[in-house]
């Protein structure tokens, strides 16, 4: 597998110069470096900031990769090759929704490739926090970040930079203070570890998670508790306890959606979806490919897979009498 990783941040963050100081690092390590860059109608400006580096870059000019330009991004990479000893980064553009882009890396068949992604998140120190109506999508960049760069906090004292970090582990507790140098590190061994295993799965069966608490911690790399796990659904469920289960999930669950079918009505299937900070569930009639399955994806921080898995085999159980 290749080791996949996004790099978010709001506008002006300092994301390209946080590659422009990893990439090297990679590149001294023996670590080949793709890069996509996304930003809007001018992506080759910042390809030619980075043209001097020995890496590959592909530039995606257009909206955000979490949305209108999404399906050029999975075209791009759906056709990366197989290529061990190589990492692939990402640097979208400051107005993404990471929580979404994550959702479909984590779930799409075709990126069996690569591994689940780490996400770095690019913080202008000295600004944090002060985005007006635009802090709430601050915030949500940092929500899924397993780790967290702090840029420009050579204009901060140590007791505000302190204050910063303290703010920000509010968010994502368990996310990992990094630097370019460090992160380098983390990749290398990463390329390492993935290099030998060809594909990921991007769906669990239900009944090989549920009780095994060696699943807790699925589809994060190493010790650190990020995860996104995508679970079997049974064929059908009672509307009212499914709905109940996702409005009660724990604040470790970030983000949480997926395709269910109802059992008074097994003909229609539905696109469920939980936002971040909402019990509100939304429901859309959907007509999906007769080989579409009901299922729900879960992203979030030291989330506890297993007890989910449970509570879905309840509802099937229950179902079932």
């Amino acid at each position: 597998m290749i080791p996949l990783v996004l790099l978010a941040g709001f506008l002006g963050a300092g994301k390209t110069r946080f590659l422009t100081e990893l990439i090297p690092q990679l590149n001294n390590a023996g670590v080949r470096v793709r890069v996509i860059l996304n930003d809007f109608e001018n992506a080759n400006i910042d390809a030619e900031r980075l043209s001097a580096l020995n890496a590959l870059i592909t530039p995606l000019n257009g909206e955000c990769v979490c949305c209108t330009t999404l399906p050029e991004l999975m075209d791009t990479l759906n056709a990366v090759p197989a290529d061990p000893g190589s990492v692939l980064l990402i640097e979208a553009n400051g107005a993404t929704d990471a929580v979404e882009l994550i959702a479909n890396l984590t779930t799409d068949r075709r990126m069996a490739h690569f591994t689940p992604p780490l996400q770095v998140t690019v913080i202008d120190a000295a600004r944090w926090q002060k985005r007006w109506w635009h802090n709430e999508l601050e915030r949500s960049q940092t929500s899924t970040a397993t780790h967290v760069f702090l840029n420009w906090t050579h204009k901060l004292s140590a007791d505000k930079q302190q204050s910063v970090a303290t703010s920000i582990l509010g968010i994502t507790p368990r996310a990992e203070f990094t630097s370019p140098v460090r992160f380098a590190v983390t990749l290398v061994a990463l390329t390492e570890k993935v290099r030998d295993t060809p594909r990921r799965r991007t769906t669990l069966p239900i009944a090989e998670v549920a009780g095994n608490p060696s699943h807790e911690h699925h589809h994060t790399h190493g010790a650190h508790p990020f995860a996104s796990i995508a679970l079997s659904l049974p064929a059908m469920v009672d509307r009212e306890p499914f709905l109940a289960f996702v409005r009660s999930l724990p604040n470790e669950v970030v983000r949480a959606k997926g395709l269910v079918r109802f059992g008074n009505e097994p003909d229609a299937m539905y696109v469920w979806n939980r936002l971040p900070n909402r019990t509100r569930v939304e429901l859309d009639r959907v007509y999906p490919h007769e080989s579409a399955q009901p299922s729900a994806l879960f992203i979030g921080v030291a989330m506890p897979v297993a007890n989910l898995a449970e509570r879905i085999s309840a509802m099937t159980r229950a179902a079932a009498i």
